[in-house]
């Protein structure tokens, strides 16, 4: 039941072909079209950008919370709890808002590699990889996500960090949108091809911007 929610969101969000190609990973063709897009950090970043509205407040997530994000019952199906607390136990960071008690937007930080399959670079010491924003969906139409975005810039460069990369699922327009706001350079249009796991596996670059 799961599968067939997370199946019709990807429909109304992304269209028939990524559907399809979702479903042909399912068989064990994974066809993954996707743009690796590098974030500079700003000179200055103004307040406005970072405004949250009253009642809401910016922090870096300990323990506890990243036990609850692990668990939302709106985030069945895109990844595993296990997988949420691994992240952490492996030194990654959790940035988010909350409203009171209750969370409702965050987003997630490597700082020693890029966590995907299809592209895991090292990187360098000044920079991180900024992956699996999310806000709640009660919580939508805040404005929470680019707000989100500079205020983990701001915490970013106080550690040092000022260059930043992200990976965007080709069909996402939405995700893509979202980062041409940011001023976010595509660095390639890449394509990753598994074939049954064992047969094949590679990284086709598509395009160079």
């Amino acid at each position: 039941m799961v599968k067939l929610k997370r199946a019709g969101e990807l429909f109304r969000t992304e269209g028939f072909l990524s559907t399809l190609l979702s479903s042909m990973h399912l068989a064990g063709i994974w066809i993954y079209p996707f743009y690796f897009m590098r974030e500079v950090l700003p000179p200055e970043i103004p307040s406005g950008l970072t405004a949250l509205p009253e009642g809401f407040e910016f922090s870096i997530f300990c323990l506890d919370d990243v036990m609850v994000i692990s668990n939302l019952p709106e985030r069945q199906g895109y990844v595993e709890a296990e997988d949420v607390i691994d992240r952490f136990n492996e030194g990654d960071m959790c940035f988010g808002i909350k409203c009171g008690s209750e969370i409702v937007a965050f987003t997630w930080v490597s700082f020693e590699t890029i966590r995907a399959k299809v592209y895991q670079p090292k990187i360098r010491e000044n920079e991180a990889y900024l992956y699996d924003m999310y806000v709640l969906k009660a919580f939508r139409g805040k404005n929470l996500a680019p707000i989100l975005r500079y205020k983990g810039y701001e915490a970013l460069r106080g550690m040092g960090r000022d260059t930043f990369y992200s990976i965007t699922k080709f069909f996402n327009t939405a995700a893509f949108r979202f980062k041409q706001k940011l001023n976010v350079k595509v660095v390639f249009l890449g394509v990753y091809i598994a074939l049954f796991n064992k047969w094949y596996r590679g990284l086709w670059i598509v395009k160079r911007y």
